[in-house]
């Protein structure tokens, strides 16, 4: 017979289950960790901190035990080392090689260790300590300090800590426990601030990337032109606000029907604002569809005048004709003025029909050369692979006419384009 679980079994088995599934994600965090401080670590060591890379390698080593940071130490030592030429750090730097070594039996900078010592222990024997004598611990390592370490993804990032004088990333400061707040900025970049809370002998490692400011563009073009960057439509003239560009090369188009494309290839820094001046001139198409249509219009008018004339002369050979119908007959000069209104009637209603009909080809005709008058854009002088010289193409002139056709019992008009 099996007897109950009691209320504290099942509390510790659960408070037990809880413990075993965060384990995973308390090791990851760890891990994440690791890396912020060898990351300080490595910029400290780049800028020539090299205690300051220790203390940050040594503290990524306690939560990620790899056998390369004991490498990345004992590096670091051995510069502090050649700066200072205090026996501690020789030392140190021989410890932690020999660390490396016995845990990295081969590959890894195992022959780089090994060079290192074969150079180092002669150097202690030398100094008058033992080779073999452990190494004194630097006082970075056996404080348990309350730290804050910063590094940031941004060359030039300059730190401030509580409102103190700016320093140059990487930071690593010993504080006092509380909390602390960091403003780091660098030119080109949006500030960035944290505010942090530091436990009595814990470290709090940060590694901040930094937003860039965009470039600023403004564009001056007539107004209704597109704007494209990088082939993608962004803007409509006249702009609103300047185009946000990201830091970089771009490829600029102003393009508006009826005029001469705009392009050019722009190099824009952080938060760096530049000016274009597009300057789109009316393409040689858009002004022969203008004067096509000026054409249209003075034929459409001269069709009006004619067929008007055409309709007084008729007016003329009805009343002549009325009076026919009321008489029985003409004279012979009443007669004469008939038929020549008749005549005068038939001819205007031709020529009418000419220039009606010559101003709807031409005017179709420059609706065409209107719709059709897009501009083309040359491509990225960038991204243009080089070709092989060519003969410039002969440039072509435009000629267009129209000449009325009066033939009897047929009225038109024939029209020639040659481009």
């Amino acid at each position: 017979m099996s007897r109950p679980i009691t209320s504290s079994v099942a509390t510790r088995a659960l408070a037990l289950a809880l413990l075993l599934a965060a384990a995973p994600a308390a090791a990851q965090g760890a891990t994440e960790q690791a890396k912020i401080l060898f990351n300080a670590g490595a910029q400290a060591y780049e800028a020539g901190k090299y205690l300051a890379a220790v203390q940050a390698f040594a503290e990524a080593y306690r939560l990620s035990p790899r056998s390369g940071i004991l490498f990345s130490m004992a590096q670091a030592y051995r510069r502090q080392y050649t700066a200072d030429k205090r026996p501690a750090h020789l030392l140190a730097a021989i410890k932690h090689y020999r660390e490396y070594i016995a845990k990295v039996e081969q590959g890894g900078r195992r022959s780089d260790a090994v060079q290192a010592l074969s150079e180092l222990e002669p150097m202690a024997e030398r100094l008058g300590g033992a080779a073999n004598a452990p190494a004194p611990a630097p006082a970075l390592e056996r404080k348990a300090a309350t730290q804050i370490m910063v590094s940031a993804q941004t060359k030039e990032a300059m730190i401030t800590l509580d409102g103190g004088k700016p320093a140059e990333a990487p930071l690593i400061a010993e504080v006092a426990p509380g909390t602390h707040k960091i403003v780091i900025e660098a030119p080109g970049y949006f500030p960035e601030s944290r505010d942090v809370k530091a436990a009595p002998g814990g470290v709090v490692a940060l590694d901040i990337a930094m937003r860039e400011k965009p470039g600023l563009l403004t564009i001056t073009a007539v107004g209704g032109a597109d704007v494209s960057v990088d082939g993608r439509l962004t803007a409509t003239t006249p702009l609103a606000q300047p185009i946000e560009l990201t830091p970089g090369r771009h490829f600029v188009t102003v393009i508006k029907r009826g005029h001469k494309a705009f392009a050019e290839d722009l190099e824009i820094g952080r938060g760096e604002a530049k000016r274009i001046d597009a300057k789109i001139e009316t393409t040689g198409q858009r002004i022969g569809a203008y004067v096509l249509m000026g054409v249209t219009g003075a034929g459409v008018a001269a069709g009006g005048v004619l067929a008007w004339l055409a309709v007084r002369e008729q007016r003329d050979a009805q009343t002549l004709d009325d009076r026919r119908l009321k008489t029985g007959a003409l004279s012979t000069d009443e007669l004469s003025q008939y038929q020549g209104h008749v005549q005068g009637r038939d001819d205007l209603r031709r020529a009418a029909g000419v220039a009606l009909g010559g101003a709807f080809v031409v005017g179709a005709t420059a609706v065409l050369l209107a719709v059709f008058d897009v501009p083309t854009v040359t491509a990225s002088k960038r991204d243009a692979a080089p070709k092989p010289a060519t003969t410039a193409p002969r440039e072509r002139s435009m000629e267009m006419s129209a000449v009325p056709i009066v033939v009897p019992g047929f009225y038109g008009a024939s029209f020639t384009a040659r481009f």
